[in-house]
Order: C-alpha cells, then structure tokens, then sequence
C-alpha cells in the first residue's frame, strides 16, 4: 500500500514548484530581453535594438520626466519625473543601499520571543496574585 503525504510534504512540494515556475519565467524574460525587435531613434539615427534596451531608455525618459503631444486633443502634455523610476535607477546603478535601521538590529529568533511572552505572563500571574491580599 502506498504511503499518504503529510500536508507539510505537499506545502514544500508547492513551494518548490512555485520557485522552479518563477525560475522558468525568468529565463524566459532574459530570452525575450535579448531578442533584437525594438526600434531605437537616437542621435545616429534610427535602429533595432533589444527589448532590454528599449525598457531601459523608457526607464531614464520617465525617470527625467518629458513632454508629449496627446494624440486625441493635440495638447502638450508634460510629464513630471517619476521618483519611484529614479529610485529603481539608481538602485540598479549604485546598488540599494541598506536601512539605517536594519544596521545594528537582529531579528528576534522564535525562542527569544517565546521566552519574552512567557516571562510577560508570569509575570501577569504573579501581579494578579499581590492584588488579591
């Protein structure tokens, strides 16, 4: 007779499955980045370019802030730069910088925290028990 599977064995199955899915997905991105579809207008001239490269100059257009003509109404429109692109930039560029308050703080493992709320009631306990005299 076969052996049934714990629920925790099926969690690290979906688990595993859902890491190796997004590992998939991944590759497959880099493959499309590289692929030479996009048309680039620079100084040089017009020509093929990759998709990473396009997403790349569409960042830095963002992240500057630009202006474009609504092709509805025929208005310019002018965008203001997008911080959060500047940011994302910048992190890809300089590296992300780590949170001053992450510096020196650890996290607290699961028997620190287990400890602290068992010393906080007993210590409950023995208050409610002073009460009483």
């Amino acid at each position: 007779m076969a052996k049934r599977k714990k629920s925790s064995d099926s969690a690290v199955s979906f688990l595993g499955d859902k890491i190796r899915a997004g590992q998939l997905l991944s590759s497959h991105l880099r493959k499309i980045a590289q692929e030479q579809t996009e048309l680039i207008r620079d100084q040089d001239g017009d020509r093929l370019g990759t998709k990473a490269e396009a997403l790349a100059r569409l960042m830095w257009k963002m992240a500057l802030g630009y202006t474009e003509t609504d092709v509805k109404t025929g208005e310019t429109v002018t965008r203001s730069p997008d911080r959060g692109m500047v940011a994302l930039i910048w992190d890809r560029i300089e590296g992300r910088a780590p949170l001053s308050a992450d510096l020196g703080s650890k996290k607290r493992t699961i028997a620190d925290r287990v400890s602290e709320q068992s010393k906080a009631r007993l210590n409950k306990l023995t208050v409610n028990d002073d009460s009483s005299d």
